[in-house]
């Protein structure tokens, strides 16, 4: 069983800064539309006729004036029933439990807590809210009703707590029990976490959060120091099913991956939650879960902006935001008071907040949408682009959220300022079977289709003038075609060639529909077909062959002249060199070029809409993409990270 180790923080300082009174004893209620009413544990409130009822009842000392009276709870008894069985005893006219009202942040909104107050340049105070773009997001949003899951130590709030409408659906994933009061934190760690996501904002007391009407889902997955991969993933699934609309991993293993909890992960983001998670609290490389290609991996910055020195970098890092440092930690209350804590913990759970935001002011926009908003609206840290050591830079929530507007409003999947060209790459994973479609570098869609194995492929099936998916299975010899990029089962499937050959899909005859062709490595020789097999039969002969190349070549097809007819390409490992032919006949290649490095994947596609096919390179070592719009020697046009253990797919998506 895989073991997930310590929280990614740093550092704990707590301080006394508040030692406010609040709500003695809340528990969570009874529905009220997407809400759930807080109500007081240990005492009703019940109206009686007369003193005398009072006197019978003994309650008459504490009278609230015009017959009603407080009632105390007996112990292991839930407020409601004891209210209920109130209502019916003699000389009561009514008895309901004592609600919870707690201050309502509204848009547009700043805050007048103390700690925020103390501004951004201010070790002491929440400088870290001010860094992010909080005030520009907040004219239009505070979070009202996205739901957040924090798995995490569980979480207790102090005096200030949170007034987004309270928590829901409350979850122990170590003991599989649920309901109010089943998650509470054993020593700060989520408590701190939840406060940057949705801390109570806007009452003067204490500090602020980044969603304040969001609604924070708790959810214990650490036994002690630790949490278990099952009961992360026991977690993850009762996010999924109690609606959240994102899910916060402030935890992380080094140097080592789950494959449960992959495709817990999987089956998330299938439901379209957003998922973001703790780069690591360690130099070297991102943690699992951050490292999944579909989590956003949160690094850390400091005060001034600069990336912490304990930021885990490289593949898996999508975006930084404060994590602070031992001289200006992050703020917010845990159970005790409030406490500077440091790490990527801290910064994850700023982004989830980011995230509750946008969730809220546009519930119609799809993950992908929420996440590319995130991504292409960052202040740059470092390279232009994505880097290694800041990702694509320091979340701006203002901005993100004026960005996704206009994606929703255009119903654009992607970011302008992000997309160059034609330029769509699928990302399928090896051992997952899991599709990630990118315009660029933003992710425009995902869905699962086919097993752990398959080759992948894309292409016009059904002449329709967008590009789906297509695999080849190894272990059975067929060939699975799909017209939509859905998950779903295939539209079409045949046998396939001969173990050992690899499928090539591509127009080969200028007609406008794509077909799968094969090239047999044994042989150095590419076999062309022009038409698809027959449902559930088999491909019959090919059109026609021909050698090109040496045996050991790497084969690939893409229209390298424009003309509309896909030829043969192939890169030779033992010189690193592109071989290209502008005709689907034997002879001697047309343009050969150096590119790429030994062990990198290459794929083909039209990177600039010029109508012509140029190579693209997916290099296994670092998880990143290549482009390069010219067929020539050179640097990539356009880079960006789409994780590791995948294979590429290039279409018109």
């Amino acid at each position: 069983m895989n073991r997930i180790l310590p929280r990614t923080c740093l550092i704990v300082v707590l301080t006394s800064l508040l030692t406010l009174g609040g709500v003695a004893s809340a528990a969570e209620g009874h529905e009220a539309g997407n809400r759930t009413l807080e109500y007081a544990s240990d005492h009703v409130l019940i109206q009686v006729e007369d003193s005398a009822a009072a006197r019978g009842l003994g309650v008459a000392r504490d009278s609230l004036g015009h017959g009603w009276y407080r009632v105390a709870v007996p112990t292991d008894v839930d407020a409601r029933e004891w209210a209920a069985e109130l209502a019916g005893q003699p000389g009561v006219e009514s008895a309901e439990v004592d609600l919870v009202f707690r201050a309502l942040a509204t848009p547009p909104f700043t805050p007048n807590d103390p700690l925020y107050v103390g501004g951004a340049g201010n070790a002491n105070a929440q400088w870290h809210l001010h860094v992010i773009d909080l005030l520009a997001a907040w004219q239009t949003t505070v979070g009202n009703g996205a739901r957040v899951a924090v798995l995490d130590s569980g979480i207790s709030p102090g005096p200030d707590g949170f007034c987004g409408g309270g928590f829901v659906a409350e979850y122990n994933a170590v003991t599989d029990v649920g309901g109010p009061g089943s998650a509470p934190d054993d020593n700060g760690h989520g408590t701190h976490v939840a406060g940057s996501i949705g801390q109570c904002s806007g009452n003067a007391l204490g500090g602020a959060g980044v969603a304040t009407d969001g609604r924070i889902m708790p959810v214990d997955v650490f036994s002690g120091d630790v949490a278990f991969a099952s009961h992360i993933v026991r977690g993850i699934d009762h996010a999924i099913a109690n609606g959240a609309d994102a899910i916060n991993l402030s935890l992380g293993i080094q140097g080592g991956s789950s494959d449960i909890i992959n495709a817990a992960i999987e089956r998330a983001l299938a439901a379209d939650i957003v998922v973001v998670a703790a780069a690591g609290n360690d130099p070297g490389p991102v943690f699992f879960p951050a490292s999944h290609p579909g989590v956003i991996g949160v690094g850390a910055t400091t005060i001034s902006n600069g990336v912490a020195s304990y930021s885990s970098g490289g593949v898996g890092l999508d975006v930084v935001a404060p994590g602070g440092s031992s001289s200006a930690p992050i703020w917010q209350e845990i159970e005790e008071g409030y406490a500077g804590s440091t790490g990527t913990s801290m910064a994850a759970a700023h982004v989830s907040g980011v995230v509750a935001l946008l969730r809220a002011r546009y519930p119609l926009a799809s993950g992908a949408q929420v996440r590319n908003a995130l991504t292409c609206t960052t202040n740059d840290l470092g390279a232009a682009g994505w880097d290694s050591a800041s990702g694509f830079g320091l979340v701006q929530a203002g901005a993100a959220v004026s960005e996704l507007g206009a994606m929703v409003g255009t119903g654009a999947l992607s970011c302008s300022s992000q997309v160059a060209g034609g330029s769509k790459v699928a990302a399928v994973g090896m051992s997952t079977g899991f599709w990630r479609l990118f315009h660029g570098p933003s992710q425009i869609g995902s869905y699962f289709y086919g097993n752990p194995g398959d080759l992948p492929f894309m292409g016009d099936w059904d002449c329709d003038g967008v590009d789906t998916p297509g695999l080849y299975r190894q272990s059975d010899g067929f060939v699975y075609l799909r017209n939509s990029n859905t998950q779903g089962v295939a539209d079409i499937k045949f046998f396939f060639g001969n173990p050992g050959d690899v499928p090539l899909a591509g127009d080969f005859d200028g007609d406008g529909c794509d077909t799968v062709s094969i090239y047999r490595p044994s042989e150095a020789r590419f076999y062309i077909i022009d038409e698809l097999g027959s449902n559930g039969g088999g491909l019959g002969a090919a059109a026609y062959s021909f050698l090109f190349g040496n045996l050991g070549d790497v084969a690939f097809v893409g229209d390298w002249n424009g003309d509309g007819i896909d030829t043969p390409g192939l890169r030779r490992p033992s010189d690193g060199f592109v071989y290209l032919r502008n005709t689907n006949t034997q002879g001697v290649a047309n343009l050969s070029f150096f590119y790429g490095n030994p062990g990198d994947v290459v794929f083909s596609g039209d990177w600039d809409a010029d109508g012509r096919d140029s190579i693209g390179l997916y290099r296994p070592s670092n998880g990143v993409v290549y482009l390069r719009d010219a067929l020539s020697t050179g640097v990539a046009n356009l880079a960006f990270p789409v994780g590791s253990g995948m294979l590429p797919a290039a279409g018109d998506l």
